[in-house]
């Protein structure tokens, strides 16, 4: 696996998750071409189509505060440093663990994910989680295999 790929266009955009979840991947593209807009005053960094991981399945890592194991997805487990975090209660801060947490994704394709695939994949694995004021998409790093899996690392912002 060619884990060096141009992840260009998902560095170079702006875009900030919510709590929303999207099912419609053209409302949802319209919303990150607006954001585009919102920020840069052009939507020419967007690039929606652009092939930017050549997997069918990868992992995506990110940080956020859960209150407990029903807050993971069934896609999701937690990195091997915080396994055993849910199991001392002095771990919490305001009733909230703070996590690294690794998703599995599927391309719906079977082959690769675009930008904006990947993109609203992601920005729907956080929705129903707490980013703390970490919630402006800073782009990934270039993927690594973590569990025979090519992971990156969704880095966020505040």
């Amino acid at each position: 696996i060619n884990l060096n790929l141009l992840i260009m266009t998902l560095n170079k955009i702006a875009w900030s998750f919510t709590n929303e979840i999207f099912t419609d991947i053209e409302k949802f593209n319209k919303e990150v071409t607006q954001y585009q807009i919102d920020i840069y005053k052009t939507e020419d960094r967007w690039n929606p189509n652009e092939i930017v991981f050549e997997f069918p399945e990868m992992q995506i890592q990110y940080m956020a505060w859960v209150k407990g194991p029903k807050d993971l997805l069934e896609n999701e487990t937690l990195i091997e440093d915080d396994e055993d975090v849910f199991d001392d209660e002095d771990n919490a801060e305001d009733g909230e663990f703070q996590v690294e947490i690794l998703a599995k994704l599927k391309a719906d394709n079977g082959e690769n994910f675009t930008a904006l695939e990947f993109l609203m994949k992601a920005h729907n694995q956080q929705a129903n989680k707490e980013l703390g004021d970490h919630v402006f998409f800073e782009g990934t790093d270039n993927p690594e295999i973590i569990d025979g899996l090519p992971t990156c690392y969704i880095a966020c912002g505040s």
